[in-house]
């Protein structure tokens, strides 16, 4: 009669239970993620001595994530954000800057490859261990385009002719940098001075936060240095040369841009002045949000009581 009993009790809660397991779905294996990201973008190098609050700009994109085990989740991303950098910001302390007057932004696009280190493991369930800080590390490929706005000056401050006529068309504009050669860049006498590449490696490293909100969607929240090859994200690196040198080579407007000093009243910079550092390289950066949710993969079994 015991055994009776039990038997019809479990046929009686059986179907509660499968109602209450359906509510509550687990995923058995390790499921694909897929999201969107935002939040916002910095740089550091030559125009930027650290990072400048003011020119922090937004940024956006797609992150999938593979949770190969509770301590390792293999990650890709599709980012875009945009960096810049004025002398101006440093030109209450700092003479020099002042006096060199440079500026650029740039769009940045990134695809990106990695792996997340998740420190208390994670599980992609609010059964057992839903939050982890980690660790996060990869390689990607980005493009930038430094650009700069050019201001139409026909004579300096102190009246000197700065700007030839033929310049007034630029007036306003945001022009590209790389092709225009402002350090010599593929000219004869600096003929070991190759224009920089626009598409470049880079190294993503950073750390972040996420959380399982329920038993398919997540939250984190993260922040990435990257480190590059290049210092010139900026268009700066390293001296200052003839101006006609580089606008025999590039044209008037190279020659313009390349040393922005005389459009405040100073003196050109001489030749072979230092017009950044070039054993530093450039760095940018993202802080972002993230939402992902589960697509694919994984099997969903009955709760465990």
């Amino acid at each position: 009669m015991r055994t009776i009993k039990i038997l019809a009790l479990c046929i009686i809660t059986a179907p509660i239970l499968q109602v209450s397991a359906q509510k509550k779905k687990l995923f058995r294996g390790k499921p694909i993620e897929f999201g969107i990201t935002a939040g916002a973008s910095n740089y550091m190098g030559d125009l930027a001595k650290s990072v400048a609050f003011n020119e922090t700009k937004p940024m956006g994109g797609l992150i999938c994530r593979f949770n190969v085990s509770d301590f390792l989740t293999l990650r890709g991303n599709a980012l875009f954000g945009q960096i810049s950098a004025d002398d101006k910001n440093y030109a209450d302390v700092d003479v020099y800057r002042k006096q060199r007057n440079l500026n650029f932004r740039s769009n940045v696009v990134e695809f990106s490859g990695g792996f997340e280190w998740n420190l208390l493991g994670f599980e992609e369930t609010q059964n057992g261990t839903p939050m982890s800080p980690y660790l996060f590390a990869g390689l990607g490929v980005y493009k930038f385009t430094p650009k700069t706005k050019f201001n139409y000056m026909p004579t300096d401050p102190n009246g000197v002719a700065l700007h030839p006529a033929e310049l007034q068309k630029y007036d306003g504009q945001w022009i590209e940098l790389q092709t225009l050669g402002t350090e010599g860049q593929e000219t004869t006498k600096y003929n070991d001075r190759r224009r920089y590449p626009l598409t470049q490696i880079s190294i993503p490293i950073g750390m972040g936060f996420k959380r399982q909100w329920d038993d398919v969607w997540a939250w984190g929240i993260e922040f990435g240095m990257r480190k590059t090859f290049t210092d010139y994200l900026d268009d700066v690196s390293k001296d200052y040369v003839d101006a006609q040198i580089v606008g025999g080579n590039s044209g008037l407007l190279a020659a313009a841009l390349k040393d922005r000093g005389p459009e405040l009243g100073y003196a050109p910079f001489d030749n072979g002045v230092g017009r950044g550092n070039p054993g530093q390289k450039d760095w940018y950066m993202f802080m972002n949000f993230t939402i992902t949710r589960k697509i694919t993969g994984g099997k969903t079994v009955c709760f465990q009581f």
